[in-house]
Formats: structure tokens, sequence, C-alpha cells
């Protein structure tokens, strides 16, 4: 579950599973998290070859500070490649996996399964092993909620735009800051939060694009998202400084907690400052802003 005590998990970027020397240099990057992938990014030719990478990568355990590690699985409905993930996985030294296309809350609840036999088939504790999950199609959408709170194992839910507006037949130039998938994004967005866990926002295609992603990345944590995906190092940094709270953010949440606090104190439950009435929603959110910057620290 989400909590305000963890790091914040901000730029969540992906690795192809074989390549050699991104793999190498993953240990050396600024994002909060990286997601080995065995998925997309791996020809099924190079999946066994992937998997005895990450093996051969991923067995001590990360240094202090370094990203989280998750490993991106192929999808359960290919039960053979999935199993080989599975159990792969479960041998590493990392946090949880990446699981693909969840439609449904059914498909946590058997993949929850799995982990729990691979964990007991390799000694690991019992519910050891998170989850975080992608949607990425209308049925998912619509199963949201449902999805993103079937099991405790969940840490964080992407949204998966790609695949997403294939099915929906969108335009395959999609507009500035993926206006034309608001709605989608939002009810990701909403499901996480309802479900206290993170929320993971789209990539951003255009590796040339920075103030592209600066943009994006803005605008998904307006939407509320707590991080974003990236596919290239570059990306990582605007992403980080989109998520975390600014020196001004900071700055005036620490003033009107004082104003207010020396306003209860005084004896008056709520007071109109600079424009803003400090009634205790208020309150909380700017607490949320001093608890956001704790966490990037």
């Amino acid at each position: 579950m989400l909590t305000t005590t963890q790091p914040l998990v901000r730029s969540w970027l992906y690795v192809p599973g074989q390549r050699e020397r991104m793999l190498q240099k993953s240990f050396e990057l600024t994002a909060d998290a990286i997601i080995y992938d065995l998925e997309d990014a791996v020809p099924i030719a190079e999946k066994q070859a992937a998997r005895d990478l990450l093996a051969q990568y991923l067995t001590a355990p990360a240094a202090p500070g370094a990203p989280r590690r998750f490993v991106r699985l192929n999808h359960p409905s290919h039960a053979e490649i999935f199993e080989a993930d599975l159990a792969c996985a479960v041998a590493l030294s990392i946090e949880g996996i990446g699981l693909p296309k969840v439609e449904t809350a059914d498909e946590i609840h058997a993949v929850d399964a799995a982990l729990t036999r691979h964990e007991q088939a390799a000694g690991a504790e019992p519910g050891s092993t998170r989850i975080m999950l992608l949607i990425e199609s209308p049925l998912g959408l619509v199963n949201a909620y449902a999805i993103a709170s079937a099991s405790p194992r969940i840490v964080a839910v992407a949204f998966g735009a790609e695949d997403f507006s294939r099915e929906m037949g969108l335009p395959l130039v999609k507009e500035a800051e993926a206006k034309d998938q608001l709605f989608a994004r939002s009810t990701i967005a909403i499901a996480a939060a309802a479900a206290g866990v993170e929320s993971i926002d789209i990539i951003w295609t255009d590796l040339n694009d920075i103030d592209g992603i600066a943009a994006e990345a803005a605008q998904a944590r307006r939407l509320g998202y707590t991080g974003k995906a990236a596919i290239h190092p570059d990306q990582i940094a605007p992403i980080n400084a989109a998520f975390s709270p600014s020196v001004d953010e900071v700055a005036y949440a620490r003033e009107v907690l004082d104003v207010y606090n020396a306003a209860v104190a005084e004896g008056t439950g709520a007071i109109n400052y600079k424009g803003a009435f400090l009634e205790e929603p208020v309150i909380a959110r700017a607490r949320h802003i001093l608890a956001l910057a704790d966490r990037t620290t």
C-alpha cells in the first residue's frame, strides 16, 4: 500500500532485459525505479538470454539509494514463457514484478497464487514479491479500481497508452500532452489513489523533445499521478523535477502551516490568507506537499 515513509518513486525507467550494456549502465542512473523488461522489448528468440543476463546482474542486493528494481514479465496467457519469467524473477534480488496488459482482478488473483508457489519453491518469504501492473486496454480501464485493489502485493498501477490507443482506434499522432487521453489517464490515477498505490503515467516517445516530456509530466502530476514511465535516461531528470515539490511550493506550504497553527492557537479554526481559505482540507494538502518533499531527499 502507498505510504509516506518510503522514498518517492517519480521516474520508472524501462531497460530491455537482453541489452547488457544498458543493464550495466542502469546501476548508475538516477531513476527512482528500473523496470527490467522481458516483454515487449525482448524478441521471442532472446527471452532466455535476457533471463540469463538478469540472473547475472540482479542477484546481489541493490546498493543503498540505488533505484528500486522490478522485472516486467510476459502476460500469463503465454503460459510457458510466463512461468519461466516468474521463476527467474523470484530468484532475483528485486522488489517485484511488472505485470502487463491486466484486464481483470481475477488475473491478479491468479498471479498472486503463482507468486506464492514460486516463493515457496525458492525459499522466499511468502508475499514478499510486489506487483506493479499495467492497464493497457478499454476493459482494463473499466475494471481499474478492482484491479488496483486486488492484492496487497500491488504497489503501483501504470497506464499503457500505446495498446489502449490501438484498441480505441485513436490517431497515430497524439495531441500535445496526450489531451486525447485525459479521461483514461485520469481514471487510472483516481483508481490508484483510491486503492492507495502509486500511479505511473504514460511514456513519452519523442526522445528528442525534452520540453515535451517535461510539460506532459507536469500535467500528469496535476492529474494526480505520482510518477511517470521513461524509456531513455535523458527523460529521468524532467520527470523527477516535475514530480518533486518546487522550492516555492515547499516555502508556501510551510508558510500556510505556520499561519494556520498560529490561528488555531488563538482559537480560530479557519482563516482567509492571501486569498486562500485555510481550513483543514487545505492544511492537509500543505502537509502532503511537505511529506512529498521529505520523500524526495
